[in-house]
């Protein structure tokens, strides 16, 4: 295995090709974009294109760290946002956001596909609805994960008020989501200071009451709870109660609606014992 490092230089230079190349980047968006760009600069297709943390080389397999160039970025965004529209980034955007290890070189063979040179352009407006193709199926089923992961984060997370008075809250979502859902917890916090860390990817959003911001931290500390943050978990639990009906416990469909791995996150089932919540 080869590993190195792209240079800093913003200067396009090109290299020799690498046989069996995956594409390493930072992790954000913008890395991946600027990975997609480094790409068409050197004229290769890379085998993956991977955050660097969750990078696990193939046999033979080299790899070359791209590093992330906003410039470059915003042009590739420009030339997906020309060639098939604002759907089309967005599809991307989430796709990326999957978990599944192939996630980059399918979002990357779906750029390949709109900007295609003898496509034309803006001729694959509606390129999403052509789910029989193999390349938008694939990009589309990323998507569609993406979207599901962000609803379920909508419903589950669960703040505590902090001692220095910013609301805290943890979550273990199956894709890096929360980059995608800041932006509905900044209108709904409006100036009140927030934080959401994702357990999973190590990846914590800050609200100040201003702006946001992205943190990537394996260990974060955090200051105590405040006395009536007991109060408001009670508050749940009452909630939780009040909404159950004993006549109708259906363990396998409470999972469905509420999967077992948000549990631990969530003060109306955590903070007591799994048999506590079945009738007698």
């Amino acid at each position: 295995m080869v590993i190195s490092r792209a240079t800093t230089d913003p200067v396009a230079v090109e290299r020799e090709p690498l046989a069996n190349v995956a594409y390493l980047h930072d992790g954000s968006l913008e890395g991946f974009l600027s990975c997609v760009f480094e790409a068409y600069v050197q004229h290769e297709v890379p085998e993956d294109i991977v955050d660097e943390t969750r990078f696990e080389p193939r046999l033979d397999q080299s790899s070359f760290f791209v590093q992330t160039d906003y410039d470059r970025a915003l042009r590739v965004r420009r030339g997906i946002e020309r060639e098939a529209g604002r759907r089309a980034f967005g599809a991307v955007v989430r796709a990326i956001a999957n978990d599944d290890p192939h996630a980059g070189a399918v979002v990357f063979r779906f750029i390949r596909y709109i900007m295609d040179a003898h496509s034309g352009r803006n001729k694959r407006r509606n390129v999403l609805n052509d789910l029989a193709n193999p390349i938008v199926g694939d990009l589309v089923a990323l998507e569609r994960h993406v979207i599901n992961e962000e609803e379920k984060m909508r419903q589950f997370i669960r703040f505590s008020h902090l001692k220095n008075g910013v609301w805290f809250a943890r979550c273990n979502p199956n894709a890096n989501v929360v980059p995608l859902i800041m932006h509905n917890f900044v209108n709904r916090f409006n100036i009140q200071p927030f934080m959401i860390y994702d357990e999973n990817h190590h990846v914590a959003g800050v609200y100040d009451g201003n702006d946001w911001s992205l943190v990537r931290d394996e260990v974060i500390n955090i200051p105590s709870r405040t006395a009536d943050d007991a109060y408001v978990e009670a508050l749940w639990q009452h909630f939780y109660d009040s909404l159950n009906i004993e006549a109708r416990y259906n363990p396998e469909l409470r999972r469905h609606f509420m999967p077992v791995r948000f549990w631990r996150n969530l003060p109306e089932v955590s903070s007591r014992k799994t048999t506590a919540l079945q009738p007698s």
